[in-house]
């Protein structure tokens, strides 16, 4: 059996001296993972985050099977001195590896990540992220209800959600449940990608899709790279 897709690289396993186990993402075969034989030439481009054109081979199916590959866009060097970015980068992989089901094909979500890493060498990157954990969430049956207040029907003065139902209320709603519902950033409303926030509205937005995303999708704690990132904007709301 053989098919050939574009993906993106999750994680890579050393098997060997010159062999790797690659996980990739691909745009219409899902998550797959495979043996590939590299060498010194190769071995700089097959990185997180790299974007490959990729045939993958086995006997049956339900092999591992093994990859070709062909470098469509590996340019991630820049990301080593931008640790923001980079967080973002190997959280939003770490999350794909352990979240999405072998071979399952999610295209929606494969553009909202050839998106996020388009959108890391952006000022509003920060934002990009959030949204493809929202869309990781809705892909695979946990999206949150933020566009309306569950209470009165309104689509304005949204500012809480729900951490039992994921569904969003207005501002007179929330008031008597201060402390016991999770913050709702208005960017996230208001689908906004490029409006400069301050540096708690991330952590706030990271709360919010990170307390669904460890209770409803994984299951058990959240990856080391998504608590990472966490870290990543905590330190910078020191320094500002």
């Amino acid at each position: 059996m053989e098919w050939q897709d574009e993906g993106i690289i999750l994680h890579t396993q050393t098997l060997g001296e010159r062999k790797q186990i690659v996980s990739l993402f691909t745009q219409s075969h899902g998550r797959c993972s495979g043996v590939f034989c590299g060498s010194s030439k190769t071995k700089p481009w097959i990185q997180c985050g790299g974007k490959m054109k990729a045939r993958w081979g086995a006997r049956l199916e339900n092999h591992i099977g093994y990859w070709t590959f062909e470098p469509l866009s590996t340019n991630t060097a820049f990301l080593l001195d931008a640790p923001g970015p980079l967080a973002a980068l190997v959280s939003a992989a770490s999350l794909c590896q352990v979240a999405l089901p072998e071979r399952n094909a999610y295209p929606h979500l494969y553009e909202k990540f050839e998106m996020l890493l388009k959108d890391l060498t952006s000022p509003h990157w920060a934002q990009s992220y959030v949204f493809f954990e929202l869309v990781l969430l809705e892909e695979l049956g946990y999206g949150l209800s933020l566009t309306t207040c569950a209470v009165t029907g309104t689509t304005t003065g949204l500012v809480a959600v729900s951490p039992r139902t994921g569904h969003a209320v207005c501002d007179a709603i929330a008031k008597p449940y201060q402390g016991r519902l999770l913050p709702l950033p208005p960017f996230i409303c208001e689908k906004n990608r490029e409006t400069q926030l301050d540096h708690q509205e991330i952590l706030d937005a990271l709360h919010l899709t990170g307390y669904f995303l460890e209770r409803n999708l994984l299951g058990r704690p959240l990856p080391p790279a998504r608590t990472r990132l966490v870290q990543q904007f905590v330190n910078m709301r020191k320094c500002s």
